[in-house]
């Protein structure tokens, strides 16, 4: 990582940090959950090299905090991946029957250890996660593997709408445009039968339901709505929505010939066309049993972007998450998908409910990137930083007013009171400087440059 960029140079941190998650934090946590009960010492020296990697993504000092670090660059602590990875770990043995430690984690501990065994550290982490785990293997959906049968599939999958090439570089009026021209276009009204789905869970993790909003050509519109869960994910409602949706359209007396599913959840239309679940194993048999009757499509569209049905379907569904819910087996996709959210909830909780996606700072080039990151922590080459370190006999600054602080240096160090002027003639806060749009942090990156500061 440090041959690809240095503190003014080279690739940027959004660059830096997919090097990082992808090539060298795989290797630190390679088989954790089975040696999670190593000394602190041992798994502190692997935190290490974490941070040297945060330093490196941000450019950061080495007094920078570690929590101010990781919260710029939207990386979780390694202890919180390696607890969420054992606890996945285990879930996954309590649904394979099959395997030599779905007895052991099942069975009593034995507390006359000296250190813990990760079955007692399993066991811990299931207690203080059992809102979101289902406790006996009986009511989990197992994951033995089924005998393989050759299943053709008769129905067609569309993953894309020509012309949507992002739905975050186009405005939802063009979104909306692109996609109702290609369903009038490929599905005419007075053809095909519109079946719009949606679902949805609170928080992505409980309380689901699924929307169906359906126009048959020269029939009224069908609505239907399905509690998913108390416990549910956003993937599993929308999978739910489309299952409800082919099944009623199937028990019809006279099938529409043509029927299309307009869903824009992309993962549920992405797993058809693979081996999955359960649950998307009941969904094709749904779907080629209504294409024994009609031709059938799924096709992709655009989320929030105003389409009707589209808008409809969603309503449905969350009146469907307030009704009252049934208590449903968890795949182990879905207890997955509840156990990131909930780690991944705690790591925003900490960090003040900061975005690092909406951060105007990862849209800078990699020198600009790293002065604001450090003007904005204070661990910095100003004097009063360096002094705080012993690098420096005095905090003072060159003007004799004050310390060299970030404040004094963007807002009143006199010696930069005319390059100050000519920077910001209408003048500007310090969150401005620091915090503003990405063309404030430019700004701020010209000054500190004119002055020939280095931050």
């Amino acid at each position: 990582m440090r041959k690809l960029s240095g503190t003014t140079w080279g690739a940027n941190s959004q660059i830096l940090k997919t090097v990082y998650t992808g090539a060298v934090r795989p290797v630190l946590e390679y088989a954790s959950s089975s040696w999670n009960t190593a000394a602190r010492t041992n798994k502190a020296r692997l935190d290490r090299v974490q941070n040297l990697g945060l330093r490196t993504v941000l450019g950061a000092m080495k007094t920078t905090p570690i929590s101010e670090m990781q919260k710029v660059a939207n990386i979780e602590p390694l202890e919180d991946r390696r607890q969420a990875k054992l606890l996945k770990q285990g879930e996954k043995h309590k649904r394979l029957e099959s395997h030599p430690l779905h007895n052991k984690f099942q069975a009593l501990t034995k507390n006359r250890l000296k250190r813990q065994s990760p079955n007692h550290q399993l066991k811990a982490q299931q207690r203080e996660n059992a809102d979101i785990l289902q406790p006996s293997p009986d009511q989990c959906e197992r994951l033995n593997p089924k005998p393989w049968s050759p299943q053709s599939q008769r129905f067609h999958v569309r993953m894309s709408i020509p012309g949507i090439s992002g739905k975050q570089q186009q405005s939802d009026a063009a979104l909306r445009s692109l996609a109702l021209e290609e369903i009038h276009r490929r599905y005419p009204a007075s053809k095909w039968t519109h079946a719009y789905t949606d679902g949805s869970a609170e928080c992505a993790t409980k309380n689901g339901g699924s929307g169906v909003f359906i126009q048959i050509p020269g029939r009224p519109p069908e609505t239907l709505t399905t509690p998913c869960g108390v416990l549910c994910s956003n993937f599993k409602a929308e999978v739910v929505a489309l299952h409800t949706a082919a099944d009623f359209l199937t028990s019809l007396e006279e099938t529409p010939p043509k029927v299309v599913f307009l869903s824009d959840c992309l993962s549920a239309l992405q797993v058809l066309t693979a081996p999955a679940e359960h649950l998307v194993e009941e969904l094709k048999k749904s779907l080629n049993d209504l294409s024994q009757k009609a031709s059938v499509v799924l096709q992709w569209i655009p989320a929030h972007c105003g389409i009707a049905g589209n808008e409809k379907a969603d309503g449905l569904a969350k009146d469907a998450g307030r009704q009252e819910q049934p208590e449903t087996s968890l795949s182990f996709r879905e207890t997955k998908t509840l156990i990131k959210h909930r780690w991944k909830t705690a790591f925003k909780e900490r960090n003040g409910g900061y975005k690092p996606d909406q951060d105007p700072i990862h849209r800078l080039s990699r020198a600009e990137q790293t002065a604001i990151f450090r003007l904005r922590t204070g661990h910095c080459g100003f004097k009063a930083h360096l002094k705080r370190i012993g690098v420096a006999e005095s905090a003072l600054c060159d003007c004799g007013a004050a310390d060299q602080t970030v404040e004094h240096v963007l807002n009143t160090c006199t010696n930069f009171t005319l390059l100050r002027n000519q920077i910001w003639p209408e003048g500007a806060t310090l969150e401005t400087k620091l915090w503003g749009t990405s063309e404030d942090l430019k700004a701020t990156f010209q000054f500190t440059t004119a002055a020939e500061l280095r931050p």
